[in-house]
């Protein structure tokens, strides 16, 4: 079975038939929505990979740099499932298919591995995104405690400077009535 995480090692890797015989090279994979095993394999080849079939991966196996399907050459051929790699695979051409190889798949859409992994990449920057923006968040509220500590201690040595303030008005008051008092 390969899964979500594997499927990018294994595109434009060698697809071998059941022979060992060469039938192509691995374009795409799908995947049962929500399911983790690969059900289905877009297979390129012919003269500059313009030709595409479409092969069940019940059965098929992986070696170190190729896949090997369960199926001939000839059967693959006579299948016929010649279609463009696509986000989704709809159900209708997966069950034809599928039967096309005497094999039962869930009646359902299923999604490309592409797909799968541009949308898990999404995810991975969403999440990046997020954890910057909250770390940006707890920068700016320590400096925000930090301003806060400055102004309450501004605010105190403003207060005490006030308090020297009148207490200097006070002693000049009294050294003016002091001075007042000694001319008369």
């Amino acid at each position: 079975m390969l899964n979500v995480e594997q499927v990018e090692e294994w595109l434009g890797q060698e697809v071998l038939d059941a022979q060992n015989e060469r039938v192509g090279k691995l374009d795409e994979v799908y995947y049962a929505k929500g399911g983790s095993e690969a059900v289905f394999a877009l297979v390129k080849s012919g003269m500059l990979g313009r030709h595409t079939s479409l092969v069940p991966l019940a059965g098929a196996s992986v070696g170190r740099d190729y896949l090997k399907l369960a199926y001939t050459a000839e059967q693959i051929e006579r299948a016929g499932s010649d279609i463009d790699a696509q986000d989704v695979l709809v159900a209708d051409t997966a069950h034809q298919t599928s039967a096309a190889y005497g094999v039962e798949v869930p009646q359902e859409d299923f999604e490309s591995a592409s797909s799968i992994n541009r949308r898990g990449q999404a995810t991975r920057e969403a999440q990046e995104r997020a954890e910057a923006l909250e770390e940006e968040a707890r920068r700016r509220t320590a400096e925000a405690e930090k301003a806060r500590g400055s102004a309450q201690d501004a605010s105190e040595q403003a207060s005490l400077k006030d308090d020297e303030a009148e207490r200097a008005r006070a002693e000049a008051e009294r050294a003016r009535g002091e001075a007042e008092g000694r001319r008369t």
